[in-house]
């Protein structure tokens, strides 16, 4: 500091160059460097929670964890629909609600959006290994799990080979297969047409099922339609069971997003591959989406 004629006047300090080369490794560490804050629980942590939730029945817990921004396409249904086979919707979490089942260890690969700097958000995907051992869910063939009944050739053609076809999986793996597991339709109410001429028939009102294409996202997962023997008669549900695969396990894959650095890990989708399906010739794995089927080694 100079003091001349009154006045002050500051001179700029010089500082020497290796000064210089420290802050700048100082701001660049604030910025580009791992987050000063770091959330406690991590997209892996997030992710178990999510599926302990549905295994314990604990769906209003469960659907706390989704995203909620509006990142997330939230279908008119609600979030409900993602917990019941009524809905229709695929991929559905219906056949883990409540049941026992082992959760293997995460893993989870993150990625940081272009704006992180600003915002601080960043992506996961987080694969989840499931096992079934106490409990073990049977597979239906879509025809019967979707209201059609099967002739018996068909049926064992499925039996034979259940991993070619993985369409709509989730709908298909069910816990039960007597009748009762699957509410059905409300039946809905039909308007009768506006009044006609004096001399013209009334018709009633009518009251009618959903029907089986009537669900809310497609063709409506119902209790098992009949496997019709040659002799007409049916094959029962114990029947059924003994010659049905079950499921030995599956990787269900959950997306992530957390919304900068002070946030929690929310779920944004999810979807379900590699099914272990278990079978008296022995284990395959269907490549759910893909209709990749091989043995097992």
């Amino acid at each position: 500091m100079n003091f001349c004629s009154g006045r002050f006047h500051f001179t700029r300090a010089v500082l020497p160059i290796g000064a210089y080369h420290s802050l700048a490794i100082i701001l660049a560490s604030v910025f580009l460097a791992i987050p000063i804050v770091v959330d406690a629980a991590g997209p892996e942590a997030t992710a178990m929670e999510f599926v302990q939730h549905i295994q314990r029945g604990s769906l209003d817990k469960a659907k706390r964890l989704l995203e909620s921004s509006g990142y997330r396409y939230r279908h008119q249904g609600g979030d409900d629909i993602y917990f019941g086979y009524e809905s229709g919707y695929d991929p559905n979490f219906a056949f883990l609600v409540g049941r026992p089942f082992v959760i293997g260890a995460p893993s989870a690969r993150q990625q940081r959006s272009d704006w992180y700097l600003l915002d601080g958000t960043i992506y996961a995907d987080v694969a989840l290994p499931l096992r079934f051992e106490a409990y073990r869910p049977w597979v239906l063939p879509a025809p019967i799990a979707f209201g059609r009944g099967m002739d018996f050739i068909s049926f064992m053609n499925f039996v034979s080979a259940p991993a070619s076809n993985p369409e709509r999986l989730t709908l298909r793996i069910r816990p039960s297969i007597e009748p009762g597991l699957i509410k059905p339709p409300t039946p809905r109410f039909v308007a009768p047409p506006p009044p006609g001429p004096p001399d013209a028939r009334s018709i009633a009102p009518q009251v009618g099922g959903l029907g089986s294409y009537g669900s809310l996202l497609g063709s409506r997962a119902v209790d098992p339609a009949p496997v019709v023997l040659p002799s007409g008669e049916g094959l029962t549900a114990a029947q059924m069971g003994r010659l049905l695969p079950k499921l030995g396990g599956i990787t269900l894959q959950l997306s992530l997003i957390r919304w900068g650095r002070f946030s929690s890990w929310s779920v944004v989708r999810w979807n379900f591959a590699n099914a272990v399906l278990i079978t008296e010739k022995g284990e395959v794995v269907m490549g759910v989406g893909s209709g990749v089927a091989r043995e097992r080694q």
